[in-house]
């Protein structure tokens, strides 16, 4: 899909399901001040989002320019200068210092991941003491998917992949994630705490400090 077609979705018909997540974050992690990355971050959904509900600042992270030059334009339409940035970036090797972020975010960017293991272990030595990893993949909850699904049948609109996804393509991908066996991933990272949930609002994982 159209790069500005997909924003366009994302931005509306679609902003139901990153409120739903940002307020689950928010209610199981606790965290609402301090430093927040959001990994393969796209245009910030998931992490404007949050922005709305909490004094959190945040940095966007993602491997496409395309992708965070949209993040950059939909930071300046919520007025988040001063609590915002990006970060032209892999998951893999993330530029930041150990512990210094509180919380690390991402829906939708776990089945693009290559290594795992080495992602988790970059998100978890940037989590700074009592901070979380909340990451995973969803579509809300099933009234939510239902609802939006409906409404994109209406208008013509098959559910949009993300446009700056390269290589395998994104129903394949999300094929592949859904079978991966992420407890046995985490357990040979060495991270001593985390939790592996899947249930009708997606698979989601959390790392804790």
């Amino acid at each position: 899909m159209e790069s500005a077609r997909y924003d366009e979705i994302a931005r509306s018909i679609n902003a139901p399901i990153y409120e739903y997540y940002a307020r689950k974050i928010k209610e199981n992690t606790a965290i609402v001040k301090g430093v927040c990355l959001d990994v393969g971050s796209g245009g910030g959904y998931l992490g404007l989002a949050l922005a709305g509900i909490t004094n959190l600042d945040f940095i966007f992270l993602d491997i496409s320019q395309d992708a965070l030059e949209t993040a950059k334009s939909h930071i300046a339409e919520d007025g988040l200068h001063n609590r915002a940035k990006t970060l032209l970036a892999d998951v893999h090797r993330i530029p930041l210092a150990d512990e210094s972020v509180n919380l690390v975010i991402s829906r939708g960017s776990m089945p693009f991941w290559e290594d795992h293991a080495t992602a988790f272990r970059e998100a978890y030595r940037i989590l700074a003491p009592g901070g979380m990893a909340y990451m995973g993949t969803g579509r809300g909850s099933p009234k939510i998917y239902t609802d939006i699904k409906e409404k994109m049948g209406r208008l013509g609109i098959k559910w949009p992949e993300k446009p700056w996804s390269k290589d395998i393509t994104g129903e394949d991908k999300a094929r592949c994630h859904s079978h991966k066996n992420y407890n046995a991933i985490l357990q040979k990272t060495g991270i001593p705490a985390y939790h592996v949930a899947r249930g009708d609002d997606g698979m989601w994982i959390r790392l804790w400090k």
